[in-house]
């Protein structure tokens, strides 16, 4: 049997210490949070140290609980799949229409991509959180999921396109 490399077993240390079940989360937790607070600047300009300590008790109360630790370790390998996702599909449309920047100004694009985002996240979410499972104690098989799913996504292109009382427009 191979030996393991000493980056495996470096990162299998550091997992036995708790850098990945707490330490990260925690951090994870506390920038967001800390960086929400200061950006919206809820508590007022200049409050860092209360922006701070309230981040403080959100990310240590977060990464105590396990339910929301495991969650987190299942959502986040997705959030990364669905941003190489976007980013390649970014890129193949920058190879067909050339400038990106300008499919910002379309609306129809940019509500249909965050409307996308937005499902995208919301199923990934069923699967971290397990709701999947729990689904077939419910007697909801994958076909009927799937079902589920393409229906919703003809409701929002059907929406899209007759929304409006008839097909968009280009052009003068």
């Amino acid at each position: 049997m191979a030996e393991e490399s000493s980056v495996l077993q470096g990162i299998l240390m550091l997992r036995d210490l708790g850098i990945f079940d707490f330490l990260l989360p925690f951090l994870l937790f506390f920038a967001v949070i800390y960086g929400a607070l200061d950006k919206t600047k809820v508590f007022g300009e200049n409050k860092r140290d209360i922006n701070s300590v309230i981040a403080l008790v959100i990310a240590l109360i977060a990464t105590t609980t396990a339910m929301v630790t495991r969650a987190l370790a299942g959502f986040l390998p997705w959030v990364g799949f669905i941003a190489i996702v976007i980013v390649s599909f970014l890129m193949i449309i920058a190879l067909v229409v050339g400038d990106v920047s300008k499919l910002a100004e379309i609306k129809w694009f940019k509500y249909g991509a965050i409307i996308a985002i937005a499902i995208g996240i919301f199923i990934v979410m069923i699967f971290a959180l397990g709701f999947d499972k729990s689904m077939g104690s419910m007697n909801i098989s994958e076909t009927d999921i799937a079902l589920i799913i393409i229906l919703i996504g003809a409701g929002i292109i059907g929406y899209v396109i007759f929304g409006r009382g008839g097909p968009v427009k280009t052009g003068s």
